[in-house]
């Protein structure tokens, strides 16, 4: 029954604590499907090692561009058979997108002032420049030759401009709007705005080199310069390489940055202005022996310089190395200068081999300084190594005023001057001696502190530093290209391991000189830690039942794969050469076991807990708890070959099997190829998984049971023509069937591809089969080449089916392209029912029936034939879904709810932007929607379980025009609607 609600809300606190945003997880593409205009496949997959890929394109012809080659509106694709040649600046103007292919080479021509050259992404445009470690994007300078890493004399800079970027978010000056440094001004170079959650597009291994010419007055263009960019924008695995200015410099904004490198810059690695207010993990900065000024040079603000929102930057795991501690740079003084109300974080983070001392807070006797703020609470340096300043290095010597040196050395703040293990440290070009890894044991893995718990944006690694054991630098990096880094191991040994080699407590360390061969069940068990080195192979004998190898880690253990797009971390079989691709027989199944983690996050079986498939029932294979944040560890860029053993009575493990892991948990470029049962199969839990692949696998490629709730995005299945059954079966509990926590995956950006429409496989019945009180969402993707038919939803006559889920709006399949299937293409044949047809072709799912035109699907081995990157500009681009909105809980003894409510609008009127509070009393589905005046659903603000709480919502109408809308919020049996106004 239809209701409206009047609540009653019990206040117990003045003060509200806030939660972490959810949107920073899935990053905003402008396409449908696993791939844009890049495989990710490359370099890292069996896909790859078996040649069933696609090869690179090779470059062509040379394209000069100028500012009158992308214009207002334009959609742009830049590919890497081409070489582009910046003429001056050239602006992607309001409306345009820049799409880039990875291993595009864009070079610019000399000039100074008002003849230099470089690229601008002004406010409204998007640029989407993807590249992989592999086949980085580079901009160079016109007269760079980048395949020949001798052809110029290093250090070089001020050969050409830069990159920058301007956005919408929201900038602390009074005008709260400018116009960027480095380039004449004019209306496209203006910044600033009202959407922190604007979106500017990706750049991801993008190597941004020999830049920052001169425009006068001594002013030159940053390598990366980031003004007003908001967090719907996606910056991970950046370069800037020997630039005449900053590496990176922010000019407010709240653009979250991964993986960044600043390296022998001429003056600041990394420089903040303006109110940023970003998070950033994992940052690299190394000067040359001879110039550059500080790592971090942090600005509050500007005019005014308590302008607000006030600067906080968050960032965790940075590694900064000055000049070194026995260089005579004079411009390297202090690694921080801090001034004008910066406030900000910096936790488990390394910083030394500097010249200077570590950190200036200005404290001015009139004015806004820094040192009102670190008195607040509001400058926090936490858990950080500190070595190696010529200026001294004890914490008397480290700040410059009495108050730097007392809080880094208060115990509360953790810091230490130490050793930090780093492997080795240079600045020579072709040295191949620079490795900023720490070493096995050493004090960057001792006394870290805790990660934001159950934060979208931070991988919670078990080091100090940007780097643990793996060099993520290898393969994209200027600093690989001219050889300053140390070579990759070659494996000499071969170590086998057996369940007694890792236990309890233990720390253990697998490098890539070895290789490593499992013997049996092998469990890391609880409190330990296993730290595998990016380029390890491991191996697993073969055995059945009792005597099958496999990999557990157990309730409590951890497990650090980090791999790297060109050096993976390998699980095959004992049998398998890894440098011979035809070794074995395509396909090869069964040869071993598989990888389980288990961990403590909440699974909706009667007792919470469970033991796991696959293995025989003991403590160590128990999974379940009541830790949805809970820890596992990180699996990136790691390949998971031929395995699936028997265990007995037709039960064979998972290629990676995941019991109740938590949300502390990182899933990211994880292959499972030719497993006997299923790629993927998760247990309950929440854990968060992005660009995984299922390859031929015997079973189903996704298997959801026991109420999975992560977030996903980028999945890629792909069955064998003669096996394989389901791209998602999808069960929602098992005991009982209705078990709360309700299953609410989110998934965004998949690609889905069966046994081919032709296909005799008779298991391929399904894409997607659904029941057991299932629930979830994919959108922006992109499913067909089956041989049956779409999608099954169960609708029982008694017991707990999914048609129910279906009918409250609770399994959501929007705007997704359906192909080639056999059993039909027409919406009445997609599904085994009515209501599943029905679904699909209700024009509010925004669903298709149409070619999406992948470049080349094949199953063939050493075909060089697959390539599952929809055709530029085509149906993969159109009718993008938005993605999550952000939402934040007001958490905590501060507001609790007793019944359902749903607040006004605040501002209202609003443009673009205002807010929207619910509450609710109990853990329950909520869908908050937007409707215009013609009850056409506009926008859907939240979509999916949420427990018992208030939340704040920020909408952000800037796709819509002038006028009234409605807002409605659904839960259970309850809804409430309002209006709001928008006013442009």
């Amino acid at each position: 029954m239809k209701r409206t609600i009047i609540t009653t809300l019990f206040i117990l606190s003045a003060f509200a604590v806030v939660s972490a945003q959810t949107s920073e997880f899935y990053e905003k593409v402008n396409y449908k499907g696993a791939f844009g205009s890049t495989n990710w496949l490359k370099g890292w997959t069996a896909l790859d090692h078996y040649s069933f890929l696609a090869p690179d394109k090779s470059q062509g012809n040379t394209i000069i561009i100028t500012d009158t080659d992308i214009n207002a509106g334009d959609h742009v694709y830049w590919t890497a058979d081409n070489t582009y040649v910046l003429d001056g600046f050239v602006f992607v103007e309001d409306g345009a997108i820049l799409n880039i292919e990875a291993g595009t080479i864009i070079k610019a021509k000399p000039g100074q002032g008002e003849n230099a050259s470089a690229l601008i992404i002004t406010k409204g445009a998007k640029i989407y420049a993807e590249g992989t470690a592999q086949k980085p994007i580079i901009f160079t300078a016109e007269s760079d030759d980048v395949n020949d890493p001798a052809d110029l004399v290093l250090p070089v800079t001020n050969l050409w401009g830069g990159i920058i970027i301007l956005g919408n978010a929201v900038i602390n000056t009074s005008a709260g709007v400018g116009n960027i440094e480095g380039i004449p001004v004019e209306s496209r170079t203006e910044y600033g705005g009202t959407n922190d959650d604007d979106n500017s597009g990706v750049l991801k291994y993008v190597s941004i080199r020999h830049g920052g010419t001169d425009i006068g007055s001594g002013k030159e263009i940053n390598g990366l310069t980031l003004g007003a960019v908001g967090r719907g924008t996606t910056i991970d695995y950046v370069e800037v390489f020997q630039n005449n200015d900053d590496g990176f410099e922010w000019f407010g904004g709240t653009v979250s940055c991964k993986h960044l490198v600043s390296a022998f810059n001429a003056d600041d690695a990394f420089d903040h202005d303006e109110g940023f207010r970003g998070k950033m993990q994992f940052l690299f900065a190394i000067q040359d022996e001879n110039f550059g000024n500080r790592c971090g040079e942090h600005d509050g603000g500007t005019d005014p310089e308590d302008g607000t929102p006030f600067a906080y930057p968050n960032i965790y795991n940075a590694t900064f190395l000055g000049s070194g501690i026995s260089s005579a740079n004079p411009d390297n003084d202090y690694i921080f200068k801090i001034r004008d109300n910066w406030g900000g974080s910096y936790k488990n983070s390394i910083f030394g081999d500097f010249a200077g001392i570590a950190m200036d807070i200005e404290d001015l006797e009139t004015g806004q300084d820094s040192k009102q703020r670190l008195d607040n609470g509001e400058i926090v340096f936490k858990n950080n190594i500190w070595f190696d300043y010529g200026g001294g290095n004890n914490f008397d010597a480290l700040g410059k005023h009495d108050y730097e040196s007392a809080y880094l050395n208060s115990s509360a703040n953790s810091n230490t001057i130490e050793a930090p293990g780093i492997t080795s440290i240079s600045r020579t070009a072709f040295g191949e001696s620079l490795n900023p890894t720490v070493t096995e044991g050493s004090a960057a893995y001792n006394n870290l502190a805790e990660y934001p718990a159950g934060d979208d944006f931070f991988d919670v690694v078990n080091y100090k530093g940007a780097f643990g054991p793996s060099n993520w630098l290898k393969g994209w990096t200027a600093l690989d290209h001219y050889g300053y880094l140390s070579p990759s191991k070659t494996a000499s040994n071969t170590i086998i391991i057996t369940d007694s080699d890792i236990n309890t407590g233990d720390h253990v360390y697998w490098t890539a000189d070895n290789t490593y061969t499992l013997d049996g069940l092998v469990y890391v068990e609880n409190g330990a830690v296993l730290n595998i080195e990016a380029g390890t192979i491991v191996k697993a004998k073969a055995g059945q039942g009792e005597n099958a190898s496999a990999l557990i880690i157990s309730k409590g253990g951890k497990l650090f794969a980090e791999g790297t797009g060109t050096e993976p971390i390998i699980f095959t079989a004992e049998s398998d050469d890894v440098s011979d691709p035809t070794d074995l027989l395509l396909p090869a199944t069964n040869l071993w076991g598989g990888i389980i983690l288990l961990g403590k996050a909440k699974i909706n079986t009667s007792t919470g807990v469970g033991n796991i498939e696959g293995i025989p029932a003991d403590i160590k294979s128990e999974y379940g708890g009541d830790d949805d944040n809970d820890i596992s560890g990180i699996l990136r860029y790691l390949s998971v070959r031929h395995g699936g053993t028997d265990i007995g009575a037709g039960n064979e493990i998972n290629g990676v099997t995941l019991g109740a892991v938590g949300y502390g948990t990182t899933l990211d470029h994880v292959e499972v190829f030719q497993n006997n049962d299923d790629g993927f199969e998760w247990f309950g839990g929440k854990p968060k998984c992005k660009y995984l692949v299922s390859a031929f696998n015997a079973d189903d490629a996704f298997d959801h049971d026991e109420g999975l709730r992560g977030n996903m995005q980028f999945l890629f299945a792909i069955q064998d023509e003669n096996f394989g059954n389901r791209c998602g079966e999808h069960d929602g509990g098992t005991d009982p069937e209705d078990g709360v926590p309700y299953a609410f995956p989110q998934s965004y950006n998949v690609t889905f591809l069966g046994s081919g429409m032709l296909s005799a496989n008779p298991d391929n019945d399904y894409t997607f089969k659904i029941r057991d009180n299932w629930g979830g969402s994919y959108k922006n993707s992109i499913f067909g080449d089956f041989a049956g038919i779409a999608m099954d939803i169960e609708d029982l006559e008694t017991g707990q089916d999914s048609k129910k889920r279906l009918d409250d709006g609770e399994i959501i399949f929007q705007n997704n392209i359906w192909f080639n299937y056999g059993g039909g293409n027409d919406f009445d044949a997609l599904g085994k029912h009515n209501y599943e047809s029905a679904y699909l072709n209700d024009a509010a799912n925004a669903n298709v029936i149409e070619d999406p035109i992948l470049t080349g699907v094949s199953r063939i081995a050493f075909s060089e034939l697959l390539d599952p990157r929809p055709q530029a500009g085509g149906p993969a681009y159109q009718n993008i879904g938005d993605y999550v909105t952000s939402v934040k809980r007001i958490q905590g003894n501060t507001i609790i709810a007793t019944d359902y409510d749903l607040s006004q609008n605040y501002p209202n009127p609003f443009n673009p932007n205002t807010k929207i509070q619910f509450s609710i009393p109990t853990q329950s589905f909520v869908k908050l929607s937007v409707y215009n005046i013609l009850g056409q659903e506009v926008a859907i603000l939240v979509n999916e379980v949420k427990p018992i709480g208030t939340y704040e919502v920020d909408f952000n109408a800037a796709n819509l025009s002038t006028g009234v809308y409605v807002y409605r919020l659904k839960s259970q049996n309850n809804i409430i609607t309002k209006k709001m106004t928008l006013l442009k």
